[in-house]
């Protein structure tokens, strides 16, 4: 039974985090201040082919995927695609129901970026806590470390190249992308250690 109720803690944990992660991905493309540079190539893709964003980030993710096959000479892990599907879905969904928030006046679109990025971490930190399949970008940073680069260097020289990418393709980026870029990391570390710990009292409690 404890068992049981463990699975669906960090099962529900895991997916509460992808709908709060994207929800603060649409909300910070929402603000036209930038959002973070894997999302704008995402994005960008949804706005050139005039189509849901979910087919970019699916079109994206599954080619993401064969890279890190290809870096580690092995078959592609397809369970990473697993959490773009949902993203995809709940991207689709947040892209919609947040599209009347007003964003003529800059001290709103300062609050809802701000408010986005803050999502951002906090449902990174929480899809990470159950330890479940990670998303096919988090795998090609593992997979670039297995090669003896750093986690900085390889966190570091994937945004950059998605950034110029983003720049080509004319995503939503802008100096909210380098805020992100910059932030994103500590900030998801403190939320992450905070969830943890949460969650780990839970369990007693429950057992």
């Amino acid at each position: 039974m404890y068992k049981m109720k463990k699975n669906i803690l960090r099962y529900l944990t895991f997916l509460m985090g992808i709908l709060i992660m994207t929800l603060g991905v649409s909300l910070t493309v929402k603000s036209g201040l930038g959002a973070g540079s894997y999302d704008s190539i995402n994005f960008a893709i949804a706005y050139i082919f005039h189509i849901n964003v979910s087919i970019g980030i699916y079109a994206t993710a599954l080619l993401i995927v064969f890279i890190t096959a290809f870096i580690r000479k092995s078959r592609p892990r397809f369970q990473t695609f697993i959490p773009s599907v949902i993203m995809g879905i709940t991207t689709d969904i947040w892209v919609r129901v947040i599209k009347t928030i007003p964003t003529d006046i800059l001290y709103m679109r300062i609050f809802i970026f701000i408010a986005g990025a803050l999502m951002v971490s906090l449902g990174i930190a929480m899809y990470m806590t159950p330890k479940l399949p990670t998303n096919p970008t988090d795998d090609l940073m593992v997979a670039l470390t297995e090669k003896k680069f750093s986690i900085t260097k390889s966190k570091l020289g994937i945004d950059i190249l998605c950034f110029v990418i983003a720049f080509i393709l004319k995503g939503p980026i802008g100096v909210g992308t380098v805020i992100l870029t910059l932030a994103i990391g500590p900030t998801v570390d403190i939320f992450y250690h905070g969830i943890d710990a949460v969650l780990k009292n839970f369990q007693v409690e429950v057992a």
